[in-house]
């Protein structure tokens, strides 16, 4: 049976960091004439690219050319139905993201150009790369930098047992800490624990306060539905299904994101898909091709 996946490099000065990716995930690793598997991840001394060699053709990540910066110039800002549906408002401090399908991470770039703090999670070591990559690449530019000083954060991680962790700490906090309240009951703490609010504890140095902290959203944006094969399924997507094969763990992975998300859970669909699972979202904000189903987290 034929490999799925090779790591290449076409220069002495880009060999060093594909053997080291190589050797760290057990993929094997080539130069690049002598490829012969579906997939290659290829290294430059510019960038790293997903190539497939069947159907000839690569993409990488790019934070400040082509797609993804006319879409931060021309995208329409805070009236686009992402931006509604994660419940970006006027006067209101944008919300903290986990982007729990990072994938290639346009839809995160776009939430951080309008302010949010971003976490992307990410199972796939080979699409971390290519966003790691990017982010490297862009880190000179000023406004990137903007971005990368609010929070624009990578995670290689499997989402459910990422936010699976997140959820069993929080319990274990509230099973073993003494929380404020029960020691100073005339204090009032907030609720809900944001990672800018400044508690006592130099105050009051005896109460051990939670270290968890939830995100404000959760996005979810799943692998489509299969569709047939045609020119409408874009050539990128139709690598990362090569790659990733199709998301079978998403009922799942709603339910965990419902327990750990503090305000919202957003899942992008295609028009007309099914819902991700039997729970019904609260809301839905339409755009021409995309339905954002939104699950409002009752306080």
């Amino acid at each position: 049976m034929k490999s799925l996946l090779s790591i290449s490099y076409n220069s002495d000065a880009s060999k060093s960091r594909a053997t080291e990716f190589a050797k760290t995930h057990g993929y094997p690793c080539v130069a690049d004439t002598e490829v012969t598997t579906t997939l290659k991840l290829h290294y430059t001394d510019d960038k790293v690219e997903l190539c497939d060699l069947e159907k000839e053709f690569c993409i990488d990540i790019d934070f400040i050319a082509g797609n993804l910066a006319h879409r931060q110039q021309y995208g329409g800002g805070r009236g686009q139905s992402i931006a509604k549906a994660i419940g970006l408002k006027q006067g209101l401090a944008p919300p903290s993201v986990l982007d729990a399908t990072a994938g290639l991470a346009k839809d995160a770039y776009v939430l951080a150009c309008l302010g949010c703090r971003l976490t992307l999670l990410e199972r796939s070591p080979v699409i971390v790369e290519l966003i790691n990559d990017a982010i490297e690449r862009a880190k000179e530019n000023e406004h990137f930098q903007k971005i990368i000083d609010r929070g624009f954060n990578v995670i290689a991680n499997s989402s459910i047992d990422y936010l699976t962790e997140l959820f069993q700490k929080s319990k274990d906090n509230l099973a073993k800490k003494r929380l404020p309240e029960d020691i100073y009951p005339d204090v009032i703490y907030p609720d809900v624990i944001y990672p800018d609010v400044i508690y006592p504890d130099v105050i009051y140095p005896d109460v051990i306060y939670p270290d968890v902290i939830y995100p404000d959203v959760i996005y979810l944006d799943p692998m489509y539905p299969d569709r047939k094969k045609s020119a409408s399924v874009k050539k990128n997507m139709q690598i990362l299904q090569t790659l990733l094969g199709k998301d079978e763990d998403t009922e799942e992975l709603l339910n965990i994101a419902l327990k750990v998300a503090k305000k919202r859970v957003v899942v992008k669909r295609p028009k007309g898909a099914e819902n991700l699972s039997s729970i019904k979202p609260t809301y839905q904000v339409n755009s021409k091709k995309t339905r954002y189903d939104v699950y409002i987290i009752k306080s």
